[in-house]
């Protein structure tokens, strides 16, 4: 196995222990929320405690995804199977979006209809939905910590997810607060407001998905341009590119170099490949390398390709 290969399956047992982890800590909060909302009757916490069921099912989701995508290439996919990853942060907008419907919905009918039952929340409410705000908090810092570690953007998505948890459950807390004070019908509009949160989010993972299955760039090309150029036999370069992230990240560099004999220029593209995989943690680096002043009698005329 390459060590690039070797890379991504350390990279995919990484991040499935995360999502494991989490799931315990998402599966808590649902509980949580969920009793808390049914014994004070209040809808917005109940969305809250459904968004929060959306976190422990992608967290299921994603650990199926991620094992499927640290296959290593074959044949029929010789780039490997990465692309799995952001095909999943669909799923997660899609859960989202879908939340979001049905939240909004119920919450425009009791609006409309003007059957805004009584809510009641009690200390314990209020301590409970503060307790999982810590939690939410806590799963986003550890999942974005380590999916930018590991280059995952399955955990990139799914915490950013989390946080849009993090503002509805501030929204409910808030509104918690007027409902105490007798405002019942503030209880369907905080419900509005998580719908708001949550589209917002799906919308994010949803661009941030996009943009991964279009190889947008992932290190600014003036960036390894600047790198390159650090090496005092790179004469030019001529293109650059990069994609995807960390274990599944490739850059592309072609360089003019300035001398003709092979094992210089096999030494000079190392050393530029393993700066490039200090720099940005991109896995798979290719240099192609051409020469300066080409001799046609030379024996070692012509471009070199590393």
């Amino acid at each position: 196995m390459a060590a690039e290969d070797t890379q991504a399956a350390l990279a995919s047992v990484a991040v499935r222990r995360v999502l494991w982890t989490l799931l315990v800590a998402n599966l808590l909060v649902v509980a949580a929320k969920a009793l808390v909302g049914w014994q004070a009757g209040s809808l917005a916490i109940l969305g809250d405690a459904a968004h929060s069921l959306t976190d422990a099912v992608n967290n299921l989701v994603g650990v199926w995804l991620i094992r499927a995508a640290a296959k290593p290439p074959d044949r029929e996919h010789p780039y490997g199977h990465a692309k799995l990853e952001p095909i999943g942060a669909f799923v997660v907008a899609a859960l989202m979006g879908l939340l979001s419907y049905e939240i909004g919905r119920e919450a425009a009918l009791r609006l409309w209809s003007g059957t805004v039952a009584p809510v009641a929340p009690t200390p314990l409410t209020f301590a409970v939905m503060v307790g999982a705000l810590i939690v939410n908090l806590w799963v986003v810092w550890h999942e974005r910590r380590a999916g930018r570690r590991l280059g995952s953007a399955f955990l990139l998505a799914d915490a950013q997810h989390t946080l849009s948890d993090v503002y509805v459950t501030l929204g409910v807390l808030a509104g918690l607060v007027g409902m105490r004070l007798g405002w019942a019908w503030l209880d369907p509009v905080i419900a509005l407001v998580v719908v708001a949160a949550v589209g917002w989010g799906a919308y994010h993972v949803l661009m941030t998905a996009i943009d991964d299955l279009m190889d947008a760039a992932a290190v600014d090309g003036n960036a390894l341009i600047a790198l390159a150029r650090q090496d005092l036999d790179v004469v030019d370069v001529l293109r650059v590119r990069s994609r995807g992230r960390g274990a599944y990240g490739f850059a592309e560099l072609t360089l003019v170099f300035r001398h003709n004999d092979l094992r210089r220029a096999h030494a000079t593209s190392d050393l530029l490949e393993e700066r490039i995989r200090r720099a940005y943690g991109i896995a798979h680096v290719t240099i192609h390398l051409e020469p300066a002043e080409p001799a046609a009698n030379a024996p070692n005329a012509g471009e070199v390709s590393v």
